[in-house]
C-alpha cells in the first residue's frame, strides 16, 4: 500500500459502511475492506444455488460505494451495476433483457466506450451460457451477475473479477473477500434454537430472532449447521499484515463484522500486527444485537477471533480502542459506560452524531477521527 496515507483496514459487509467508505475515499484512497461472503438471501442466494459460489452482493456494494462517479462513463457503469431486474415480470422478458445486455444493445450501456461495452457484454453472455434455465432472474442484481460470471470465467476465483470491476469504475480503495471458500453462517440462540443461513437471523428477510444470539460459526449449508473451517484468503491476510490500523466498524454485528473476521487465519494475523485496533459499536437498532451491551459485544468479538487460536488470541492483541459518542449516540441497549472503562482498552468518547445524521454515526465526523488515530498510531487521540 502507498504509505503516503495510513493503511486502514475494515472488516465488514452490507451497506452500513458505504457512507464512511465514500467519505474516506476522498482523503485516503488506500483504505481497504475485507468483506464477508456468506449471505444466503436475496439474489445472492439464487446465484449461490446455481454456481455453488460465495455470496458477492456485499462485495459489489462496497466496490460501487468507492467508485469515481465524477467520470460520466464510470457513473454510467455504476448505475448499470446497481440496477436490479424487475421483481414482477415474465421470465422470458427478463432473459430478453439479459440478452440485450449480452449483445451490448441494452439502453443501460449507453455512454459506455467500446472496450467497456465488450467487457461487460461478454460477462452477460457467459452468464447466460452457464446458467441456462436454472437461474431465476427475478429481482436479480446486474452487478452480482457480472461478478458471478467473472468468478466462473477465472476458474472459480473471486479476486480477478473484483480487481477488474474495481478498475472499470475507478474504485478509490481496495476490496477483498475474507475467504475463497464457500460457506454459510449458523447461530445458536439463548433459547437453544440453531439457525443455519444468514437470512434467518438478520431480521431483513425473516422475523427478528426470538431470543438473543449466543454464538456464531461457519457451516457447510443452510441444511447442514455442523461447523466447518473456511480459510482466510491470502490477499485478506496480506492486507492485515500491512495495516497501520484495523477497524471493527458499525454494521450488522454478527452477519457483517464478525462474519468477516471468522475465516481461519485472520485472528492470528490480527494478533501478529501490533498496530492499533478499533471497535466502533452500532447505534440505532440491529436485530442481531438484542440483549447485547457493548461489553458483551467485546466478549463476542474475542470469542470469534479465538476460534482461530484460543491459546494465542487475547484481548490486548486484538482490541485497543472503543470509539463511542456517549452524549449524542443512541445505543440499542442501555449502556454502562463506567463498566467499559474497566476493560483493558482505551475508550475514546467523541462527537460522532450530527444534527443531520438522525441519531446515527455521521461519516463526516467519523472519518477524520479514524484518520487521526491511524496517523498517530493511537497516541494522539483526545477523549
Amino acid at each position: 500500500m502507498n504509505k503516503e496515507h495510513p493503511a486502514i483496514v475494515f472488516f465488514s459487509g452490507g451497506t452500513a459502511l458505504n457512507g464512511l467508505a465514500a467519505e474516506l475515499a476522498k482523503v485516503n484512497p488506500e483504505c481497504a475492506y475485507i468483506i464477508t461472503t456468506f449471505d444466503s438471501g436475496g439474489s445472492s442466494a439464487a446465484l449461490r444455488e446455481v454456481f455453488d459460489m460465495p455470496a458477492v452482493g456485499d462485495v459489489r456494494n462496497r466496490i460501487l460505494a468507492l467508485a469515481d462517479t465524477d467520470s460520466p462513463e464510470k457513473a454510467n457503469i455504476v448505475a448499470m451495476l446497481n440496477t436490479r431486474l424487475p421483481r414482477y415480470a415474465d421470465r422470458t422478458a427478463l432473459y430478453g433483457q439479459l440478452s440485450h445486455l449480452a449483445n451490448g444493445s441494452h439502453p443501460l450501456m449507453d455512454g459506455f466506450s467500446e472496450v467497456v461495452r465488450k467487457i461487460i457484454s461478454e460477462r452477460f453472455a457467459l452468464f447466460i451460457e452457464l446458467a441456462g434455465d436454472s437461474f431465476d432472474p427475478v429481482n436479480a442484481s446486474l452487478g452480482n451477475i457480472v461478478l458471478a460470471a467473472g468468478f466462473m470465467a477465472h476458474q472459480r476465483v473471486l479476486a480477478p473479477p473484483i480487481a477488474q470491476l474495481s478498475r472499470l469504475i475507478g474504485a478509490r480503495g481496495v476490496v477483498r473477500a475474507s475467504t475463497v471458500d464457500n460457506g454459510h453462517l449458523a447461530v445458536r440462540l439463548m433459547n437453544g434454537e440453531i439457525l443455519a443461513g444468514q437470512h434467518l437471523f438478520t431480521g431483513k428477510e425473516s422475523d427478528p430472532v426470538a431470543s438473543p444470539i449466543d454464538g456464531m460459526w461457519i457451516c457447510s449449508g443452510i441444511d447442514d449447521p455442523w461447523p466447518r473451517s473456511v480459510h482466510g484468503s491470502s490477499l485478506a491476510i496480506n492486507l492485515i499484515n500491512d495495516a497501520d490500523m484495523l477497524v471493527y466498524p458499525m454494521g450488522s454485528f454478527y452477519s457483517s463484522t464478525l462474519a468477516a473476521l471468522s475465516p481461519q487465519g485472520l485472528g492470528q494475523a490480527i494478533c501478529r500486527n501490533p498496530c492499533p485496533k478499533v471497535f466502533i459499536p452500532n447505534m440505532g437498532f440491529d436485530p442481531e444485537l438484542i440483549g447485547h451491551d457493548i461489553n458483551l459485544q467485546v466478549e463476542r468479538l474475542l470469542e470469534v477471533l479465538r476460534m482461530d487460536s484460543a491459546a494465542y488470541v487475547n484481548l490486548s492483541k486484538v482490541l485497543n480502542f472503543i470509539l463511542i459518542d456517549s452524549v449524542n449516540g443512541t445505543y440499542q441497549q442501555e449502556q454502562d459506560f463506567a463498566a467499559l472503562e474497566k476493560l483493558p482498552v482505551k475508550v475514546i468518547d467523541r462527537r460522532l452524531v450530527s444534527d443531520k445524521s438522525e441519531a446515527l454515526i455521521d461519516p463526516r465526523l467519523l472519518a477524520p477521527v479514524l484518520m487521526e488515530l491511524a496517523s498517530t498510531g493511537g497516541k494522539g487521540d483526545a477523549s
